[in-house]
This record gives structure tokens, C-alpha cells and sequence, in this order.
């Protein structure tokens, strides 16, 4: 568990960044639909049961944190390592990253981001990377901020479409 007093953000306030824990449920299920939402998808049960397992098994690779300020959950993060085949390691990507709007601009954010990149250090983990839409401009500052920039581009493919071209 970490306890960071942000200091430098607009509102001073005391968030603690810790591992999601099963009782964190329901409250971690409002904030995952609501990030869906921001991203024009609402996920199913069947998703939210999905992902939740995943976070609730510690043999998968995802991981989750929470940000809680005066006992609410106000932020989650999801996290998994990946492979570098050129450079024989391995890096972290950040899946997810949301905070409930009304606590945006407090630094909670910054804090989870943070804490996996003290997660990532400890790992041995070459880096932290995520994606972001190109229009999400307030995460853009925050990533900026902490984070450099790349230059790779992202491509997509559904697996049905090289057999259909």
C-alpha cells in the first residue's frame, strides 16, 4: 500500500493507491463502466465479469490498483507485462487508466501512474507504455507531463480480415 499526499495539485488531499481488493467491487465496476462510457463502449456483465476475474486471479498477467480518497475508490489503473523479443525483456503496459470526473485535476492520476512505475522499477520492467485517443486531451497534459511521447504508430487487425481481403 502506498499513501502519497499529492502536494502540488489545485486541492491538496490524501489518496491512497493500493491493489484492487475483492470488496472493491462494486464501487470498481461503476468507475469501469463509466470509463467504457467515455470511450462510447458500455461493457456488458459478461465483460465486467470477465475483467473482474481476471484482476481477482493471481495467476493472470492483469493487474489492478485503486485510488481512494476518504474511504471511495476515485481511480483505477490495470497493468500487465509484455515481451521485448529484440532486447530479451520485458516492459509494462498500462491498459486502463480512469478517474471519476469530479476528482480530475487533484493529482490522482499522477498518483497511480506513480505507483506503477515503482511497480514496473520493482519488476525489473524496462518501462511503462499506454495508449491514449488522439482527442483526450486533459489525460494528454497529465501523460506529457510524467511520460515522453512515442513515435510508433498503432495498428489494429480483426483476425477474420486477411482471410476476407
Amino acid at each position: 500500500m502506498m499513501r502519497i499526499d499529492s502536494g502540488r495539485t489545485k486541492d491538496s488531499v490524501e489518496v491512497e493507491i493500493r491493489a484492487v481488493r475483492e470488496q472493491d467491487r462494486p464501487e470498481w465496476c461503476k468507475l469501469f463502466a463509466s470509463y467504457g462510457h467515455f470511450y462510447d463502449q458500455q461493457p456488458s456483465d459478461k465483460v465486467l465479469d470477465r475483467v473482474w476475474g481476471w484482476l481477482m486471479d493471481g495467476d493472470h498477467p492483469t493487474s489492478g490498483l485503486v485510488a481512494v480518497m476518504d474511504g471511495q475508490i476515485v481511480g483505477i489503473a490495470h497493468f500487465r507485462p509484455y515481451f521485448r523479443t529484440l532486447t530479451g525483456s520485458s516492459a509494462c503496459f498500462l491498459d486502463d487508466l480512469f478517474v471519476a470526473p469530479a476528482e480530475r485535476g487533484r493529482g490522482v492520476g499522477r498518483r497511480l501512474i506513480e505507483a506503477i512505475s515503482a511497480l514496473a522499477e520493482k519488476a525489473g520492467w524496462d518501462f511503462v507504455r499506454w495508449m491514449t485517443a488522439q482527442d483526450n486531451r486533459q489525460a494528454q497534459h497529465l501523460y506529457e507531463s510524467v511520460a515522453e511521447r512515442t513515435e510508433w504508430l498503432t495498428y489494429q487487425l480483426a483476425p477474420q480480415a486477411c482471410r476476407d481481403a
